[in-house]
């Protein structure tokens, strides 16, 4: 029995080794004939796959040019004169105050509102030193009364009388000058003394 598992062994090994060789063989040969040209390698499929397709290129944008100054021989050589003669006085809308050449300066002022206490403007310093001073203003009164004021003078300086007497301007109102009935602006010289009491 030992003897036929022994013999069933080598025979099986022999038959494996002999496939071996048969397949080694037809390899070779195969092998052999490809590369002497008798006979061609079997077609290797390609697969290729299918590219979306291309898009058409943007349509280029078209801008006009822009227009072009017109050249010293392409202006015009007339010219349009407007009459300056004034409208027929039927055809204003209303009451028009004659122009004038400044503000309508005013001499004797009809005031609408001053202040009462004039103790409360006083500069603290001077008052605490017994300094009196006297400030000119230059105001421009609006048409609804208000004052616009600058300092011409102030005397004496640096005691703080010139802001003092502004303060004073922006507390008052006036009626405004008048050209024909219709308001105006006006042009005021204000003085303004300050006095220890």
């Amino acid at each position: 029995m030992a003897h036929t598992l022994g013999l069933r062994a080598t025979s099986f090994v022999l038959s494996a080794a002999l496939l071996g060789l048969a397949v080694l063989g037809a390899f070779s040969v195969s092998i052999t004939l490809t590369t002497l040209g008798l006979i061609s390698p079997p077609p290797v499929p390609v697969f290729t796959e299918a590219l979306p397709p291309t898009p058409p290129p943007p349509t280029p944008i078209v801008r006009d040019p822009p227009p072009q100054a017109p050249t010293v021989e392409e202006a015009p050589t007339e010219l349009t004169f407007v009459d300056p003669s004034p409208l027929p006085i039927n055809e204003y809308i209303g009451p028009v105050a004659t122009p004038s050449y400044g503000p309508a300066e005013i001499t004797n002022p009809r005031w609408l509102q001053r202040p009462r206490d004039l103790g409360i403007y006083y500069p603290r310093r001077a008052e605490e030193r017994g300094v009196v001073g006297e400030v000119m203003l230059d105001c421009l009164v609006s048409t609804i009364g208000r004052l616009d004021c600058d300092v011409v003078s102030e005397t004496p300086a640096n005691w703080g009388f010139g802001q003092a007497a502004l303060r004073i301007s922006r507390d008052h109102r006036m009626a405004p000058a008048t050209h024909d009935g219709i308001a105006v602006q006006g042009r005021y010289r204000m003085r303004v003394p300050f006095e220890v009491q």
